[in-house]
């Protein structure tokens, strides 16, 4: 294809040509979560467990589990940073995708540190990491009476903080849902079960 010789007509096809390319290359949001197959994933400690993003769905759409209605994002930061590292943050995007998809969905991000350090400062980032989160879903679209955020520095540990393992479980990002219950009653036609916002 010949590029005119116009400045105009130039300008034009060749924002033309990049506005197609771009949607091209565009991947598809909702191919953050596939409800089929369900990957499962070994985690550190041996456990199996499937993608934050299919395990949230699947509760959504009423397969329950024993954690119940709260989800760790699996994110990495930087010692003492607040923002996570931007090659880890595909299950916040994942989350984005989902809150979309499910507008009656509110949550709480939940903020958790290891004990090492100051308590207080740890308390504060904390905070900081769980409004980062919630500031990327709000700077996104998603309405801010939806989401709040809080954190917990070290006062709510799920392992050992004694060694480097419990402690690396102790600092997470948790999201819970607020207004969401499942049901346990399948629907005709071996339809998936389904929840209900409260």
């Amino acid at each position: 294809m010949a590029i005119p010789h116009c400045p105009l007509r130039r300008a034009l096809l060749l924002l033309a040509m990049g506005v197609v390319s771009a949607l091209v290359a565009c991947h598809d949001p909702h191919k953050k979560y596939a409800l089929t197959p369900l990957v499962e994933e070994r985690g550190s400690g041996g456990e199996v467990a499937a993608p934050f993003a299919e395990q949230l769905v699947r509760y959504l759409r009423g397969v329950p589990r024993a954690q119940g209605n709260e989800f760790i994002l699996q994110v990495r930061y930087a010692p003492g940073g607040f923002a996570p590292l931007m090659d880890s943050i595909g299950d916040i995007e994942a989350l984005l995708v989902i809150m979309r998809d499910f507008p009656a969905l509110r949550i709480a991000i939940e903020g958790h540190t290891d004990s090492e350090g100051d308590p207080e400062k740890n308390l504060k980032l904390s905070q900081w990491r769980a409004d980062w989160v919630r500031h990327f879903l709000l700077e996104r679209g998603i309405a801010e009476e939806r989401v709040q955020a809080e954190g917990f520095g070290d006062s709510r540990p799920i392992a050992d903080n004694s060694t480097p393992e419990g402690q690396a479980k102790n600092r997470r990002l948790v999201v819970r849902l607020l207004n969401f219950a499942t049901q346990s009653t399948a629907l005709p036609d071996g339809e998936n079960r389904r929840g209900s916002f409260d």
